[in-house]
């Protein structure tokens, strides 16, 4: 909660994450464990060799709704649910030319499509109490006295306040504590200085309320093209497109609690002015577009077997970010806005995602059943990042290496299994786990709440009528995110928080139920 102005590589890591992605319902039902698997609409943006399958014409349509809820350590503040409804998949497949030749193209397919790649909405709103402590260092407001002072920045002696025309915009969130009256600058005979002491009692617990509210999503839109060769080999490629849009509201309150007592110096003095309560607000637009390509292949060594190899390249991002804070208090009940901080045009965001290596094989069994497992290695320690806005004071070998000591390759594993009891009934279901990508013990990513590992269990149904089909998918995932602190500072020569937060855990649960229908012609 400290400030958000800038693209830190948390940020990066979790753009990136895709989690068991999104397609059709019949695919989300086996839990993704599509790279082996054809003749969906879900091939084209997982391995586009399964294109080549194709013996006709389809268009189908993948409407989702989306139930996310917030399981956090802390006492529930507000609500930590939320709902959306979106389109999860539309894909449009063309059997352009097909051939009775045993050599050479048996047939080849296209297909345009939009595919949902990653889910922003979520809500988390939580509240919890910090007794008195013996030392000053346990509001924000020390944080950011810490923060201020580090960074030599001080009123200005003719008008007394800290202007956000002229400050970085990583002092802002100190600059709204200062311009609210929650902490105040002096100077003596060693120089000026920062503190909280005529504004925050000694004696005082602090009241945390948090909430964050985000909204949005990655959206891809594909052109693919898949090859039989011979009914044994398949080969595609997916060039993709892809639309990104979220929007943060992060929020965190304190409450300075005295139990009945008058606010007081650490020698029992009372208080003239003391701080009752602050109210801190961030806002975080991030749009932008990113390109990849996907290319793959399947061979059947024997009918009823099935191998499937593709590549996903990294995404290439150009992000435009908006960014702007707001603080209030008991002695500015209005409250304080920054100005916007705009990083668009020359000044936007760039950086490129992992690349993605996905396995699979699935066995067929007759007309009754397939079974189909998927390895994917995804090498988040090969994030990148291509420009940084003007200003911003972190260089792209400090990302580099933020990427190389944090993160590392990580392994997804998913198993899909579909049983057709009679001819025009398909029952599915599906279990997927996603290993860690942090490199370092969970302890260590204490800033953000960070995904260490998420869970995939899937179920779902589907009825064939003919030339029309009728398919029914839920989905349950679960992201497990380290324990972290709302706001902390650092002594590095010491080797100790001087001011911390109390430490907060926060799993992200999800509930989405997809139906498609498709037909062929």
């Amino acid at each position: 909660m400290m400030d958000h102005d800038g693209m830190m590589s948390s940020d990066m890591f979790s753009l990136s994450q895709v989690n068991f992605g999104f397609g059709t319902a019949r695919s989300m039902a086996m839990a993704g464990a599509f790279t082996s698997l054809g003749a969906d609409a879900a091939a084209i943006g997982v391995n586009p060799a399964g294109l080549g399958m194709y013996r006709h014409n389809e268009v189908s349509i993948s409407p989702i709704m989306g139930f996310s809820n917030t399981k956090n350590s802390a006492k529930d503040w507000g609500s930590n649910e939320q709902s959306r409804f979106a389109l999860s998949n539309f894909g449009a497949v063309f059997n352009i030319s097909e051939s009775v030749s045993k050599r050479g193209v048996f047939s080849a397919t296209m297909a345009v499509g939009f595919n949902r790649v990653a889910d922003f909405n979520y809500r988390t709103s939580y509240s919890s109490q910090s007794a008195p402590s013996t030392a000053p260092y346990r509001s924000i407001n020390d944080a950011f006295i810490r923060q201020l002072g580090q960074g030599g920045l001080f009123p200005v002696a003719e008008t007394g306040v800290l202007n956000y025309n002229y400050a970085d915009a990583y002092f802002w969130g100190g600059a709204l504590a200062y311009n609210n009256y929650l902490i105040d600058s002096y100077t003596d005979e060693e120089g000026s200085y920062w503190t909280s002491a005529d504004r925050l009692g000694a004696n005082a617990g602090i009241g945390h309320s948090v909430e964050e509210q985000s909204r949005g999503s990655i959206n891809e839109f594909d052109i693919a093209l898949g090859l039989n060769f011979g009914n044994k080999l398949y080969v595609g490629a997916t060039l993709g497109i892809q639309s990104v849009r979220q929007k943060r509201q992060l929020y965190y309150g304190e409450d300075y609690l005295y139990n009945g007592e008058i606010p007081t110096y650490s020698d029992g003095t009372p208080l003239a002015a003391p701080a009752e309560w602050m109210d801190y607000n961030q806002a975080v637009n991030i749009k932008g577009v990113g390109t990849n390509l996907k290319v793959g292949a399947i061979y059947r060594p024997i009918p009823s077997v099935r191998l499937g190899l593709a590549i996903h390249t990294p995404t290439s991002y150009v992000l435009m970010r908006t960014y702007q804070a707001y603080m209030a208090s008991n002695f500015n009940p209005v409250g304080d806005t920054t100005v916007p901080l705009d990083d668009i045009g020359e000044n936007s965001w760039e950086f490129t995602s992992p690349a993605r290596l996905m396995a699979g094989a699935s066995y067929t069994l007759g007309q009754w059943a397939i079974f189909s497992v998927d390895y994917e290695r995804t090498w988040y320690n090969g994030m990148r990042v291509q420009n940084i806005p003007a200003g911003f004071d972190i260089s792209r070998d400090s990302y580099r290496n933020e990427f190389t000591n944090n993160y590392k390759g990580a392994n997804t594993l998913r198993a899909g299994v579909e049983f057709k009891p009679i001819p025009m009934l398909s029952l599915r279901a599906g279990y997927g786990l996603a290993g860690s990508a942090l490199r370092n013990a969970n302890e260590y990513y204490y800033n953000a709440p960070t995904n260490y590992k998420t869970e995939c269990l899937s179920a779902g149904l589907g009825l064939s009528f003919g030339r029309i089909s009728v398919d029914l998918a839920y989905q349950n995932v679960t992201n497990y995110r380290t324990e972290y602190l709302l706001y902390y500072a650092y002594d590095a020569i010491g080797g100790y928080f001087d001011t911390a937060s109390p430490i907060y855990k926060s799993d992200l649960k999800r509930n989405y139920f997809i139906l498609t229908t498709s037909v062929k012609f």
